[in-house]
């Protein structure tokens, strides 16, 4: 039949297309499955895994540091539980762009400070930064707050959306500025210390800057937790897990004796100055002060900007560890070591000098402190009077080589090893380190002015209370230089460094010269009741602002036949040593042996050094 054209459609033709379209239709359907089959079975693990990495944030959870004790368990470093006011700027979400959730924010904050009556802590840079890189960790808007702040957000706090408070700990030294400079502080790190994890965002985390919180850092800090936080495609948190719980630091505990510390302390009274107590048997450490200190607690959680310029700029330097860090002439507490290298190259200890008042041989004008002189004396009589025209004999009679071998061998011009940062070495000089410190031909000579001069213990001579201390002790001990030590991991005898060639019997004149000394010489301030006491005083000169001025030292061990202390005490501009350092080496060894200061006449002339 035949079919006219714009005649209607037949129904064979109309049903063919059908099945056409229902055809495509199943296909398109069945690759779809098939696709989705590939997607959720065949490549699950490596879309999980991209989905993991790009939702999942590791968060930081800090250890609680662990407290720092001295050796009878007196807390000296510990915690404290502080509040902090906290946003959760997720919370806080505002449709459209970044701008509209940081403006949120910083409102806020801005009615929580008027409410609270609280000035703000956080800027509104520091808010656009936060909502921008760590948005789903808490912004901490205020530190450390008032019982009152945290009352009024008990009470109104489920009106305030995004708000919490939150428990922070916060470091304390509960003895306030006692041993400040021995302990250090903590604060805010600049770089965070790498400890082989890749975190997405670190919480605030403490770390030592200073003293043993900064010597001891990683043992204190503790192993930092880890938190797990699953978040959406624009940084919001939809879920969190603690993954790995923190655990806290190790306590530690000091050679420190906290009685020695502060009668130590309260004896400088803040007059420019150090005190170091030692136990010569082991090198522990039993009183570290320096003058004038500071409160570690103006640290916590971070010191202002004017009080941090005060200290920088105060003319007496708080902030210096003056025992490890301050180095001054030793004066005559050096020529205990003058008289050790003369006996170890067969120097007479009886040799008869006479004094004068003024040493002026090989056309030198030293004076002594005996305006008159002291007449004849011998070596031990030289120490007990602190003879200065005796010494630079003795050092002209031997020469600067033998007292440089013998004091480099106490540890003069060298670091003791404390188990503190920021100490020195001091300078011990010589010949040869003379010939390399001048440029100038004509200064490189070594002549005998420098002997006689360092012989005294001034010239070029430079050293830190500590190591004027740790250098004693050798004499103490009988020969044996041990590391000075803050804490005793178990080593039980002390970290012996050396053995030094010194014998009993030079020693014995040493020791002997110095008894004198305490008995009726110029330690005289340094005896207490019970026990005999070995010391020696010193005075050095110097020049400040064109007037001259004195460091004035005291060194001491008791009891001298059987030494468990020695002190040494130096204070930056005094009278002289054995009027002024010597009180105060008096009272700590007072202290430590459980008896009575001796009696003394500060305007004694025979003090003078």
């Amino acid at each position: 039949m035949q079919v006219e054209d714009g005649g209607p459609t037949p129904t064979f033709v109309r049903a063919w297309k059908l099945w056409l379209l229902l055809g495509l239709f199943v296909a398109g359907l069945c690759l779809l499955a098939w696709r989705l089959w590939h997607v959720q079975v065949l490549d699950s693990p490596r879309y999980g895994a991209a989905q993991a990495l790009q939702s999942i944030r590791r968060v930081q959870i800090p250890g609680l540091r662990g407290r720092i004790l001295d050796r009878d368990g007196v807390v000296l470093a510990d915690n404290r539980p502080a509040y902090a006011i906290v946003i959760y700027c997720e919370e806080l979400r505002q449709p459209g762009a970044w701008g509209n959730t940081i403006l949120a924010v910083d409102t806020l904050i801005d009615q929580l400070a008027e409410r609270l009556r609280l000035p703000r802590q956080v800027t509104s840079a520091e808010v656009v930064r936060h909502v921008r890189q760590a948005l789903p960790v808490p912004l901490i808007a205020w530190e450390d707050v008032d019982e009152k702040a945290l009352a009024y957000l008990s009470e109104w706090g489920e009106v305030l959306p995004g708000v919490d408070i939150q428990p922070v700990p916060r470091r304390i030294y509960p003895e306030g500025p006692l041993a400040a400079h021995l302990l250090g502080y903590v604060g805010a790190s600049a770089t965070p210390v790498d400890d082989g994890h890749d975190y997405h965002y670190r919480r605030p985390d403490p770390h030592g800057r200073a003293g043993i919180e900064q010597e001891y850092d990683r043992l204190l800090a503790g192993a930092s937790g880890e938190e797990l936080l699953r978040v959406d495609s624009r940084g919001y948190t939809h879920e969190r897990k603690v993954n790995t719980k923190a655990r806290a630091g190790s306590d530690l505990t000091l050679t420190l004796d906290v009685d020695l510390q502060r009668i130590a302390e309260e004896a400088l009274a803040g007059r420019p100055g150090a005190v170091v107590a030692l136990d010569p048997r082991n090198g522990d450490v039993l009183a570290l002060a320096s003058a004038p200190t500071y409160d570690p607690n103006r640290f916590i959680p971070g010191i202002s900007s004017t009080d941090w310029r005060a200290l920088l700029e105060d003319p007496n330097h708080p902030l210096l560890n003056r025992p490890i860090a301050a180095q001054f002439a030793p004066g005559s507490v050096f020529k205990p070591f003058v008289a050790i290298a003369a006996l170890e190259r067969d120097f007479d200890p009886d040799t008869l000098y006479l004094c004068t008042g003024r040493y002026t041989d090989y056309n030198q004008r030293l004076r002594c402190a005996a305006r008159y002189g002291h007449g004849e004396v011998d070596l031990r009589q030289a120490l007990m009077r602190s003879c200065n025209p005796y010494f630079c004999f003795v050092g002209a009679t031997i020469g600067m080589e033998a007292i440089a071998a013998t004091a480099e061998q106490a540890g003069f011009g060298s670091r003791t090893g404390i188990d503190l940062p920021g100490e020195v070495a001091g300078l011990l000089p010589s010949p040869a380190w003379k010939r390399r410190r001048f440029a100038d031909p004509r200064n490189q000579r070594w002549t005998i002015s420098d002997t006689v001069q360092c012989s005294i213990g001034q010239g070029y001579v430079i050293a830190t209370p500590l190591q004027v201390a740790t250098a004693t002790a050798a004499i103490a001990n009988g020969g044996r230089v041990y590391r000075p030590r803050l804490v005793d991991f178990g080593e039980g005898r002390g970290d012996l460094q050396r053995r030094l060639p010194w014998t009993r019997d030079e020693l014995a004149v040493v020791t002997e010269g110095m008894c004198m000394a305490t008995r009726a010489g110029t330690g005289k301030s340094m005896r207490v009741e019970g026990f005999d006491v070995a010391a020696k005083t010193g005075t050095a000169e110097f020049v400040k602002d064109g007037a001259r001025r004195k460091h004035v030292w005291s060194v001491a061990f008791a009891p001298a036949d059987n030494p468990t202390i020695v002190v040494c005490a130096m204070l930056d501009d005094a009278i002289g040593g054995g009027r002024d350092a010597g009180p105060i080496v008096q009272k700590v060894l007072a202290k430590h042996l459980n008896t009575r200061p001796g009696v003394f006449n500060p305007d004694d002339e025979s003090l003078q050094d």
